[in-house]
């Protein structure tokens, strides 16, 4: 039988030949999609990892905000050239913010601060310096038990590890530590502390303003190398920060010294602190002032190698050096402030910063209510409330400080707690304060445009600090704004020095100056009628039985809900009163060299200068 292979044969042979290679070719996709499908799943495997190492550093971190964080930050103005690093706060490390500055990835040491100072510094020696500046220097090379935190405000240890605040809030006890010391070397004691306390309160010591407010300790005692407690004769708002920011003075060196010597002296500066004065032994007034590093420091130092500061009392001198960038801060008046903004090479290489600060203050005039022992036209209220009235404050406002400012009423921020709700400026009301002036005695009947009071003309000198611009032209637009009643004032400018003896010895009519605040302010320095004494700060020579009353009450009330009314009494008091005129809280104005970084809001205004660093490609200045 013959074996065929016929055309059915071929195409039967064909389709088995197609399913095979059908086959093979699905099996090959399959393998293909397999592969893809396990890429798929080793990709979304990666990314789940990611997304959970993600939530775990976004857990970290809600769990870092819920606990309080410091970030540090680049500044508010101008190009961001550093990353935020978040650093958790420990509640006992005196040094977490710095660390946290540290965490900044182009963090570096070296270069130097160069601040120009608009006053000269008679003294460095503290309790007796009587200046802002002189303080603010003191504040670097002295510490304290603890400080303020400018973010939260809360307390944080500094020389004191802790401490504990009995249940009626007369007895604190802080914990020291045990390893801190002076730049000499000497450690730091709770015989220190007591030290410090016994000084200040010693009557040979040319410290009344400090005195002031020490008087409510009834006494500081060692229980032990590192431990001292502070005890109240009575309760005081205040108590806490009274111990806690009390500047700690060696007593190994400020205990040898006679008070009369001390007190003439003015370069005795020694603290703990992370900085110390460079030619304490041959430093005079006048001369520039440089802090270099304490080597002996306890703790973790801030980014400079040196501070100094210039003393450049001419507004125009003070402004060329920044322009120069001899000097890297400049704080503005407004005028200043607004042509700065416009030159654009300027605003280019800086960053500027404008701000209500905590320490913030308000300018005022005080009238000398006493003179060589005689009353003077302004101890009569009247004429204290008639010159006020005489003043068009918004106009002020907008003409000397260019819109920066708000209208004061009185000491307290307009706002704040302390502020009565019941005080409303007093009006620009020049027939009302003319009416006024008539009453109390002040005429013109010769006609010729001055007042006069049993033929004596109203007329007095106006003091304010010489050298400085925006002072200069707000002792004119008073001038004039008198001068329109029939009162005659004589600008009167005097160098820094001159001017501050002038207020120890209440040798002055009326001076305007600014007083800076705090977060809840105690008036009892300026206007309890205690600083009544040569070198007090009622160096008006105010006195008014009742608010010197109202003022001790307030300072012994814990409560604050029952404090603040007596606060806003006061409020009420001096308004009526006006031992100052009030005139306005202005805000900081501030250009800043670019190259300093972490400078950024902060509660207390902008962070502490010693909080901020300069990039190592960035810096210009070598202790080389």
């Amino acid at each position: 039988m013959e074996n065929r292979f016929g055309a059915k044969d071929f195409f039967l042979f064909l389709l088995v030949i197609v399913m095979i290679v059908s086959v093979w070719l699905a099996m090959a996709q399959f393998d293909r999609q397999w592969k893809d499908v396990q890429a798929i799943r080793a990709t979304l495997s990666d990314e789940a990892k990611q997304l959970h190492a993600q939530d775990e550093r976004l857990a970290l971190l809600q769990r870092s905000i819920s606990r309080g964080v410091q970030v540090s930050n680049v500044p508010t103005t101008g190009p961001a050239t550093s990353q935020p690093v978040v650093a958790e706060i420990a509640p006992d490390d005196p040094f977490a913010r710095l660390k946290a500055v540290r965490a900044t990835p182009n963090f570096s040491t070296g270069d130097w601060y160069v601040n120009g100072l608009a006053g000269n510094v008679a003294k460095l020696t503290p309790l007796v310096s009587g200046d802002a500046y002189a303080a603010d220097i003191q504040d670097i090379v002295i510490e304290s038990l603890a400080v303020r935190d400018p973010d939260s405000l809360e307390w944080r240890p500094r020389v004191a590890r802790n401490w504990k605040i009995s249940e009626d809030g007369l007895t604190i006890t802080f914990q020291m530590r045990d390893d801190v010391k002076f730049s000499d070397g000497e450690p730091l004691t709770s015989e220190d502390v007591v030290f410090t306390f016994g000084f200040i309160m010693d009557e040979k010591i040319a410290a009344p303003r400090q005195r002031a407010y020490f008087r409510t300790i009834k006494s500081v005692e060692a229980k032990g190398p590192y431990e001292v407690v502070f005890t109240y004769k009575e309760p005081y708002f205040q108590s806490f920060e009274l111990a806690a920011a009390m500047n700690i003075m060696p007593k190994h060196f400020y205990g040898k010294l006679d008070p009369e010597k001390f007190n003439q002296s003015t370069n005795y500066l020694m603290g703990s602190g992370p900085y110390k004065l460079d030619n304490r032994e041959s430093w005079t007034p006048g001369q520039q002032i440089e802090l270099v590093r304490n080597e002996n420091y306890w703790g973790i130092a801030p980014a400079y190698d040196k501070l100094v500061f210039k003393q450049i009392t001419q507004d125009v001198a003070r402004l060329t050096e920044f322009r120069n960038r001899n000097v890297d801060i400049f704080g503005a008046f407004p005028e200043q402030y607004v042509e700065m903004l416009k030159d654009q090479t300027l605003v280019a290489r800086t960053q500027h910063h404008e701000y209500m600060s905590v320490r913030g203050g308000y300018r005022y005039i005080a009238w000398n209510e006493m003179r060589d022992g005689k009353p003077t036209f302004f101890a009569d209220k009247r004429v204290r409330q008639a010159l006020t009235m005489l003043l068009d404050r918004q106009r002020f406002l907008q003409e000397v400080l260019l819109g920066y400012a708000t209208v004061s009423t009185g000491p307290f921020k307009p706002g704040g707690k302390q502020t009565s709700p019941n005080v409303q400026p007093w009006p620009y009301d020049v027939a009302r304060a003319k009416a006024l002036l008539k009453d109390a005695g002040f005429d013109d009947a010769e006609g010729d445009g001055v007042l006069k009071k049993d033929g004596k003309p109203f007329e007095f000198k106006l003091t304010y600090p010489s050298g400085n611009e925006n002072f200069k032209k707000q002792a004119l637009f008073l001038k004039d704004a008198y001068a329109r009643a029939g009162v005659i004032v004589e600008p009167d400018p005097l160098e820094w020095g001159t001017f501050t003896e002038r207020l120890r010895n209440k040798n002055f009519e009326a001076i305007t100056l600014q007083w800076t605040s705090g977060l809840e302010t105690d008036i009892y320095q300026m206007f309890h009628s205690s600083g009544m004494i040569p070198g007090g700060d009622d160096f008006m020579s105010y006195k008014n039985e009742t608010l010197d009353k109202t003022i001790e009450q307030a300072r012994s009330t814990v409560d604050e809900k029952k404090r603040m009314p007596l606060w806003q009494k006061c409020h009420e008091m001096l308004h009526e009163d006006q031992p100052y005129t009030f005139l306005v809280w202005g805000k900081s104005l501030v250009f800043l060299d670019k190259r300093f970084q972490n400078v950024r809001p902060t509660k207390m205004g902008i962070t502490p200068s010693l909080e901020w660093f300069v990039p190592r490609d960035e810096q210009r200045w070598t202790n080389q």
